[in-house]
């Protein structure tokens, strides 16, 4: 698998994000993939299908998830978010955040 840890966090945080707006099977995949790290080939098996299927599948969620996010920017949001609950001035920094979206 070897699959880049940054990746791994964001593509979890995306399908925390977004996972609903994905096909059912799209979101058991990547589910399957990411949160309980199963290789390409047991998900392959436990779909009865090919593994390039597999990673067709992946890729094609990773992709949609990305482009959601390339649009809503939830993600980027809630980072700016957190980073102005960080801060001495919370209401302002707030506030200003809110003026932005």
């Amino acid at each position: 698998m070897g699959m880049d840890l940054n990746l791994t966090v964001e593509l979890g945080l995306l399908l925390d994000t977004y996972g609903t707006l994905l096909t059912d099977k799209m979101r058991e995949v990547l589910t399957m993939y990411v949160c309980e790290n199963m290789s390409y080939q047991e998900i392959a098996d436990y779909f009865q299908i090919s593994k390039p299927a597999v990673l067709d599948a992946i890729k094609n969620a990773q992709n949609k998830l990305l482009d959601l996010e390339s649009k809503v920017k939830m993600l980027e949001f809630r980072s700016k978010v957190a980073s102005a609950c960080e801060g001495k001035n919370v209401k302002q920094e707030l506030q200003k955040l809110l003026k932005e979206y």
